[in-house]
């Protein structure tokens, strides 16, 4: 049985051309930097203007409600579901980078709120 010379680099570029795509739909690649926030505890630092105010909020353990409040009155209107890099567009002024520090005072507020499990005696 005779191949073709031109079988073996045939099948090399179909593999390097389906090595994403397929890497994608089966979860083993993600190429857009992004990571699933899934009930995990993220710092201040971490929020990132793709994120929604939920994922911001579940990560951080703050209602949501509380986060739209700390936008301003202008943010009244925003859902739960609007990423930060659209609420640039919608509330004057904001910037994620500013907006972290009033973060860093909520995740404070919330923590001594919540106080100490136990008092010492």
């Amino acid at each position: 049985m005779k191949l073709s010379r031109w079988w073996a680099p045939a099948v090399v570029v179909v593999v390097m051309l389906l090595a994403a795509p397929v890497g994608q739909a089966a979860g083993w690649w993600s190429t857009s930097g992004r990571t699933q926030v899934v009930a995990q505890q993220l710092s201040v630092d971490d929020v990132k203007g793709w994120m929604t105010i939920q994922q911001a909020a579940d990560g951080l353990g703050i209602p949501s409600q509380t986060l739209i409040d700390a936008l301003g009155p202008q943010a009244a209107g925003l859902a739960p579901s609007t990423a930060f890099k659209d609420v640039e567009a919608t509330v004057d002024g904001f910037e994620l980078s500013t907006f972290r520090d009033r973060l860093r005072e909520l995740v404070a507020d919330q923590s001594a709120a919540a106080g100490p499990s136990a008092t010492p005696e």
